[in-house]
């Protein structure tokens, strides 16, 4: 039991390390401090969470879910390779960083929510103007799969657009908007893989409650002060940390797999 216990703890620290050098001003990071300016702060901390919320429990069981199709230890040396692979990129990409990375980023980000919120606009005055410069929506006109929002907005009928819907009956516009937003950046980001790898050769409860743990906190950093933040921090700094992290994972992660060899 005891065992078990500093495995979840383990877990639980490692976790929260790994979001903590991964998420500091990085895309859903950005996302979360830009929308936070003009909206409601906690509209964007709740529907941010909620989003990286349900990204670390699905990608902390994904993980878990692998040991039961792949022996522990093949779990173990894939995890070292990975983390090796992503802890020498970072250093690569901390050393060719010139300090203004961050600050591009920031303008990319908010480039991109600006285009989304245009795109949106124009759809809507064009939806208008359909039917016939009112806000009267013919109902058989709409297609099966869009739901009528203020002015009668309609999505393609992609599956995104029928979840947004779909919560937006039930939540505000900004919430869904920002829910939408995160997850989809979160998606297959290096934190997300990271989370799969610990959730796969650690204790899955540990690494769950860690990386929930470390996105609210990072969230609620952005939300409250994230532009402040991300001027005066060295991203370089954190880019070196979180390399020299993720390979003392790799390393850890290869004693364990090699240890697992030869007892077997």
């Amino acid at each position: 039991m005891a065992a078990a216990g500093s495995g979840a703890s383990d877990s639980l620290l490692a976790s929260i390390l790994m979001i903590f050098v991964s998420e500091i001003g990085d895309k859903t990071f950005l996302i979360a401090a830009i929308l936070a300016m003009t909206n409601p702060r906690l509209t964007i901390f709740l529907a941010a969470c909620s989003a990286l919320w349900l990204m670390s429990i699905l990608s902390a069981f994904l993980g878990h879910a692998v040991v039961t199709f792949i022996p522990m230890s093949w779990v173990s040396i894939a995890a070292a390779v990975m983390f090796l692979v992503f802890g020498v990129k970072l250093l690569q990409e901390a050393r060719e960083m010139d300090g203004s990375e961050l600050a591009k980023e920031m303008h990319s980000v908010e480039a991109e929510l600006s285009e989304k919120d245009a795109v949106a606009k124009s759809q809507l005055a064009l939806e208008a103007g359909e039917s016939g410069e009112s806000f009267n929506v013919n109902v058989d006109d709409v297609d099966a799969g869009c739901v009528a929002e203020a002015a009668g907005e309609c999505s393609s009928g992609s599956m995104l657009g029928s979840l947004k819907n779909l919560l937006g009956l039930l939540l505000s516009p900004v919430f869904v908007e920002t829910f939408v937003l995160v997850f989809l950046a979160e998606w297959g980001d290096r934190s997300q893989l990271a989370t799969i790898a610990l959730g796969a050769a650690r204790n899955v409860y540990g690494v769950a409650a860690g990386t929930i743990l470390g996105h609210t906190c990072c969230t609620g950093v952005a939300v409250v002060g994230g532009q402040l933040l991300a001027s005066r921090i060295s991203v370089k700094k954190v880019t070196y940390a979180g390399g020299v992290l993720f390979i003392v994972f790799a390393v850890l992660y290869g004693y364990e797999a090699l240890d697992m060899k030869s007892v077997a």
